[in-house]
């Protein structure tokens, strides 16, 4: 597969999981604050939750690619 269309693809989802994670965010906010009160700003665990979950996609994605083009060779 060319390497311009994997950057797009993986690009695209990032930016799907991005638009994704920050709609859920709200909700994944207020039941860590419900559990872990006062332990962290708002903000900071709004990143911190963003930057694990982003982190979490694109590494599955790359797993995926990285698996599933082994078996082509």
């Amino acid at each position: 597969m060319n390497r311009l269309v994997l950057i797009i693809m993986f690009w695209i989802l990032g930016f799907v999981g991005g638009i994704l994670v920050y709609s859920i965010l709200p909700f994944i906010t207020n039941f860590f604050s419900t559990i872990i009160p006062n332990l962290f700003s708002k903000y900071f665990l709004e990143a911190l939750l963003a930057g694990i979950i982003g982190s979490g996609l694109s590494t599955i994605a790359v797993l995926y690619w990285a698996n599933k083009s082994s078996k082509e060779f």
